[in-house]
């Protein structure tokens, strides 16, 4: 084999790491009800530092599901015992930019879907880890019913805190039904520098 064939082996061996994963069960206490699922979340860093998030939910019960809708929120500070009073910023998403973004999983592409991004020298925010927790998630189902399911805390009171799970009722009222094995931003990754 030539020497320059083996070292583009060797690229391409090098920059294609295998992804940092994350699984969360979700699990509902209600029988009745069975929207129990399965989250898995893959993280793909290479050495331009592009970043691509690879989410994908497995329902129980894939016939009564037919999409997932999550909201990504970031940590507004690395470290909130030092002296830097700055802001993380942290990478920009496609279609979304710095911070915030969210993930729809739908029935017909498997519940799978990704989000790109890049970390840029330009926005040096001096924080070195960006910690992300998933702030919203809704199920809509096949029967057009819709679920809040609390993954964090929502001071306005428009959603459930971790671990309640409201339904939106037939008059478009929510009102909680049961709750989950979730706590409060336990869903959640964490990239780094």
């Amino acid at each position: 084999m030539s020497l320059s064939r083996y070292l583009l082996i060797s690229f391409l061996f090098c920059s294609c790491s295998s992804p940092l994963t994350f699984n969360y069960s979700i699990d509902i206490n209600n029988p009745e009800e069975n929207i129990d699922s399965r989250l898995t979340i893959n993280i793909y860093v290479d050495n331009s530092n592009n970043i691509e998030i690879e989410l994908q939910a497995f329902p129980k019960e894939v016939n009564l599901v037919d999409a997932y809708q999550i909201v990504f929120d970031m940590k507004f500070r690395d470290d909130y015992e030092s002296e830097f009073n700055g802001v993380c910023i942290g990478p920009n998403w496609d279609v979304y930019g710095p911070g915030e973004f969210t993930i729809h999983l739908d029935n017909q592409n498997n519940f799978k879907n990704s989000i790109k991004g890049t970390l840029t020298q330009e926005s040096d925010d001096r924080c070195n880890n960006y910690f992300y927790y998933a702030r919203f998630l809704d199920m809509d189902m096949k029967n057009g019913d819709k679920y809040f399911i609390g993954v964090a805390t929502d001071y306005g009171g428009l959603y459930p805190d971790a671990p309640n799970v409201w339904k939106l009722d037939d008059n478009n009222e929510i009102e909680l039904i049961f709750t989950s094995n979730i706590e409060r931003y336990s869903i959640n990754f964490e990239l780094s520098k």
